[in-house]
């Protein structure tokens, strides 16, 4: 029974990530797509629909995207969804907190350094912040531990079993999320080179790759030709990555909104932010040097955890790389590296903490860890306050339901450009609307002009798409910026304003 205990934390969690959705229910920029797939494969039976869609996108496509994250939520009513779709990737993260535990106990035999471990991983930022809309991220991370974990132990200790719950997950990653997949490649490749051998990491990998395009029937290559394409797309527009879509690069960080600053901040001192986006990260860093060096300080003892902090160290410099070098950006944001590593970086800073307290520094390290406790927790609030309950860009509030029913009222049915091109997935998911963006992924280039920098004026880009109607953010960007005039103003609220163009 006191294994039950291993729920405690979990379920607190579960509550801290969610709560803000009391306040802003419907947040999120990339939760319209995920709802719009998850309705394309509900209506398709719960399949994966293979012609050509069009449904409100100007732009038509196929559709491309990893399955497994919409083929679940395609089973819940589109209704149900709506409501709930705010808590689910929490969901995801309660069975990663729950599947921290379980590695924790697997390695100590001890459940207060497990529970410790799960109260560590809680409490990191980045968990809580990026499970705070709908995202097939938390999936995706709960995957890459399956598939990573067993490969590790198998390389200490070769169990055939491990090997196959390697493949499995390893296979399964290739049509849950591509984040994580590329991530699993890297680490594969890394452990690889380390260990001078292909075997397990990187056979195991191409087995699986392989698997996944003959069980698909091909499928796979298309959800590999669009993030191929989509990298090729910010190879070309690296320097926009971060761009204010139509004021372009601002050097003033006054003029960026919450978000926009934390991105400012990660790529301006990244060594040392980067572990302000997670301080637990400091004690596998103290972890692999105390192995690497000699030090006596903590005690090194089992090369499982050596392995731990090494993949924590390679992602923490990589994603170092990504941020410093600014044309690495194509290959994923830089902090979300150091995501793919928050359970190895929970198991070691508990166990770690456990080594400390029978040193004569006992006194520090409890000081240490209960302050880290509380910049964590303190910081998630502010962030979850500022970014997410008082966010007005990135969610649907009152305001924009009233844009939504004017918009549904037009006729002809209206053909629609939205700035910031953030919103667009939401005007075409709530309103009847044909809105300039497309649904298959890594083809940003037919709108280039348009994202993720105004390239041509909007008159112009309303020409070329045969549009008629721009939807945009004050406070994003101002009517004067973009050459518009009251006289040209249909309906406006307090935060948005619809004109005819």
């Amino acid at each position: 029974m006191h294994y039950l205990a291993g729920l405690i934390i979990p379920i607190f969690s579960f509550i801290f990530q969610s709560y803000p959705r009391f306040f802003n229910r419907y947040f999120g920029v990339d939760v319209w797509s995920r709802m719009l797939e998850t309705d394309y494969i509900r209506k398709n039976h719960h399949r994966i629909p293979m012609q050509k869609i069009s449904d409100g996108f100007i732009l038509e496509g196929y559709f491309n995207y990893p399955p497994v994250m919409p083929w679940l939520l395609s089973f819940i009513s589109k209704k149900k969804l709506f409501s709930i779709q705010g808590f689910i990737a929490p969901i995801f993260d309660i069975l990663q907190n729950i599947l921290i535990f379980i590695i924790t106990l697997q390695i100590t035999g001890k459940i207060e350094t497990a529970i410790l471990a799960q109260l560590v991983y809680a409490t990191i930022p980045l968990t809580i912040l990026e499970n705070s809309y709908l995202t097939p991220r938390s999936l995706g991370y709960l995957n890459f531990t399956l598939a990573f974990y067993p490969l590790l132990l198998y390389s200490i200790q070769p169990n055939i079993l491990y090997l196959f719950i390697s493949f499995i997950f390893l296979t399964l990653s290739f049509f849950t999320h591509k984040f994580a997949t590329q991530s699993l490649f890297f680490a594969c490749l890394f452990f690889s080179i380390i260990e001078n051998r292909t075997f397990p990491y990187l056979l195991i990998f191409l087995l699986s790759f392989i698997t996944a395009i003959i069980i698909s029937k091909g499928y796979y290559l298309r959800i590999l030709q669009g993030h191929i394409d989509n990298i090729r797309f910010w190879m070309r527009n690296f320097r926009y990555r971060f761009a204010h879509q139509v004021r372009g690069v601002i050097r003033q960080r006054g003029k960026t909104d919450f978000v926009g600053k934390v991105y400012y901040l990660l790529g301006t001192f990244t060594p040392v932010t980067l572990i302000g986006t997670n301080i637990w990260i400091v004690f596998p860093l103290l972890f692999f040097a105390a192995a690497s060096f000699g030090w006596q300080l903590i005690p090194i003892g089992n090369p499982l955890l050596y392995k731990m902090s090494m993949l924590v160290v390679f992602f923490y410099i990589l994603s170092i790389l990504v941020l410093s070098i600014k044309f690495l950006i194509p290959i994923g944001e830089g902090q979300r590296y150091l995501e793919m590593v928050l359970t190895p970086t929970a198991i070691i800073a508990a166990i770690t903490f456990f080594a400390l307290l029978d040193t004569n520094y006992k006194n520090a390290v409890i000081v240490i860890f209960l302050s880290i406790l509380f910049v964590n927790l303190s910081l998630t609030v502010f962030i979850q306050w500022k970014g997410i309950i008082e966010d007005k860009n990135r969610s649907v509030t009152k305001d924009m339901k009233k844009i939504f029913s004017f918009v549904n009222r037009l006729k002809p049915v209206p053909r629609v450009l939205c700035i910031p091109h953030q919103i667009t997935t939401m005007i075409l998911y709530s309103t009847k609307a044909k809105v300039l963006v497309d649904i298959q992924a890594g083809t940003l280039q037919r709108i280039e002009d348009v994202f993720p920098i105004l390239k041509s004026s909007v008159s112009d880009i309303a020409k070329k798409y045969n549009l008629n109607i721009l939807i945009l953010k004050k406070n994003y960007a101002s009517m004067e910026e973009l050459n518009m005039t009251k006289k040209d103003l249909l309906f406006e609220t307090e935060d948005t304003q619809v004109f005819r163009i």
